[in-house]
């Protein structure tokens, strides 16, 4: 009896067991269909917020490292795989130098979970990381940032994004481009979202220990001394003003030029150029869009003074200044030269920006999205704006007006040369030393043409786009988008590596009749927002076994 009783107990327990894993396992599946889910990146479309298949490159000379994308010789092209060791020649972004890498592990693209949206209760928002389904097929995921959202207009000028209300029933006159209509507005990003966008330029942390090999000068900063002899830059992080008089340090762009420039875009030849839609040079754009960073130290005498930093873009001068309790921030018209200067932000405070003899400070002067931004210590002291219209913004970075660009039959807003470049100068008030100056740049959304072939899928060939030579989507004033509520525009925030809306061709038929118009994604396609990654580039020390990189775990903003 008792035996019986002990099998049937051992019976149920069985069944019970079974049971749990079955709920357990459905419960998974629904937790995967409609809350959470996981992705690999496959593609530098994204770096390098988020990488694709990389390698990771330190140089000896600085001990920098950064992301590159795979070798041109074992690009992972449609029918290929790269090899799992990379050599090739490179540049190191700090000091400018090249430099030959051998044999670097490949790792995989980063893995991310993604928070799938769930229409009404939580929708995407503008700046989002959004995975979602490739309009030319749904077979593929692509991951790229949402720019826009309906119900708007949108345009891309000068790497920044504009947005205007679709007001119903207006519509330009003949003749008159909706660029000149009145209602546009840059979009600027929240603070988490640019912190993550900013890319570095120079930090003086990574100087080489020696500016000299052979006996010739193979490194120079780009900070450029007024004054050489009141100054010590040279082979060391640790920049030092010794004068008592005020003086500058003027960036040079002849040494480095601020532009949209990837250390993770590689040079590619020229047939894979044309696969990936990469028809310009890399870091051809001038980017105004700056951010500096400071460790200032003042000497007793200068404790009391004034540091400021101006900044020279779209044809006028852009001041900040910080001083004890007392931080501003000001722009004038670059011509005349003895232009009022205007008042953008004025803010009084205590022990924030109280400047102490031998006592380092970190300051953060920030330009971007048409706003300016103090940071001491970590805290926003003073923040201002100013609001151009498209006309305005093309006037002051091109010499253009919208009319000008539309009647114009070659796309002139392509023509890099014509941007006008920054100038950046720290003006120190007398004796004072910098721990570090870092210059960085914001991510800027290039102008672009079709390219004459548009992307090849699992389900299709690459052929002629129907678009080719035209401008690309929202990058021109004769290629207009309007997004209707429930419609989304992407971008990659490697834009002169990134398939993205702005160069896609057609969709297919599958998307549907309400989603079909060009470079625009509608809500079904829609997945998820990716907020974490969670198992970084792996990559393959020796044999078949993956080694996880999880010092780079992040949240994804």
């Amino acid at each position: 009896m008792t035996a019986t009783i002990e099998k049937k107990k051992a019976a149920n327990e069985w069944a019970d067991s079974v049971k749990g894993i079955i709920v357990a396992f459905t419960f998974a599946l629904v937790f995967r269909a409609f809350v959470i889910e996981g992705f690999e990146i496959p593609t530098g479309s994204m770096a390098p917020t988020l990488m694709g298949q990389h390698t990771l490159i330190t140089s000896p000379a600085t001990g920098y490292t950064w992301p590159a994308g795979p070798a041109p010789n074992s690009y992972a092209g449609p029918d290929r795989a790269p090899s799992r060791k990379q050599s090739y020649r490179t540049v190191d972004p700090m000091s400018g130098a090249e430099y030959t890498a051998r044999d670097q592990p490949l790792r995989a693209g980063d893995m991310v979970f993604i928070l799938k949206y769930l229409f009404p209760l939580f929708t995407p928002s503008r700046y989002d990381v959004v995975v979602f389904k490739n309009p030319r097929d749904p077979s593929m995921n692509y991951i790229k940032r949402l720019i826009g959202l309906g119900p708007e207009e949108l345009a891309i000028v000068d790497g920044d994004v504009f947005s205007r209300p679709i007001v119903s029933g207006s519509a330009p006159a003949a003749g008159e481009s909706t660029w000149s209509m009145p209602g546009w507005k840059v979009t600027r990003k929240p603070e988490s979202v640019q912190r993550t966008m900013w890319q570095p330029v120079f930090d003086t942390a990574f100087t080489p220990l020696t500016s000299a090999k052979d006996g010739r000068i193979w490194f120079r900063s780009p900070w450029k001394p007024q004054k050489p002899s009141d100054w010590t830059i040279t082979d060391t992080a640790q920049y030092a003003h010794k004068a008592a008089s005020p003086a500058t340090l003027s960036w040079d762009n002849t040494v480095r030029a601020i532009s949209d420039y990837y250390a993770y875009n590689l040079d590619f030849p020229e047939d894979i150029k044309r696969t990936l839609s990469i028809p310009l040079p890399n870091g051809c754009y001038p980017v105004s869009d700056v951010r500096v960073r400071v460790g200032y130290q003042p000497g007793a005498e200068a404790a009391g003074k004034p540091l400021s930093l101006t900044l020279a873009a779209r044809a006028h001068q852009f001041r900040w200044s910080v001083a004890d309790n007392i931080a501003t921030i000001e722009m004038r018209p670059a011509a005349p030269a003895d232009s009022p200067w205007e008042l953008l932000s004025k803010s009084e405070s205590s022990a924030p920006l109280k400047f102490v003899a031998g006592v380092t400070t970190d300051l953060e002067f920030w330009h971007t999205d048409q706003s300016l931004s103090i940071f001491v210590n970590g805290k926003l002291v003073a923040s201002g704006e100013y609001n151009w219209t498209l006309d305005q913004r093309l006037t002051f970075s091109m010499g253009l007006t919208v009319n000008e660009v539309v009647n114009t039959p070659v796309n002139l807003l392509t023509n890099y040369p014509r941007y006008s470049r920054p100038g950046v100068a720290i003006n120190v008030p007398g004796v004072c030393q910098f721990s570090y100056i870092s210059l960085d740049r914001d991510i800027h959304y290039q102008a672009a043409d079709y390219p004459s072939r548009n992307d090849a899928t699992p389900s299709s060939a690459p052929g002629p786009h129907s678009r080719s030579g035209q401008p690309a989507a929202a990058t021109h004033p004769r290629q207009p988008i309007f997004l209707n509520e429930g419609e989304y525009f992407m971008c990659g925030d490697n834009s002169p590596s990134s398939l993205d809306a702005r160069l896609w061709d057609a969709p297919f038929a599958w998307v549907g009749q309400d989603d079909n118009k060009t470079g625009v994604i509608g809500r079904d396609a829609l997945i998820g927002h990716a907020f974490v990654v969670y198992f970084p580039g792996a990559y393959w020390r020796t044999g078949p076994i993956p080694v996880p990189d999880a010092g780079r775990v992040r949240l994804i903003r």
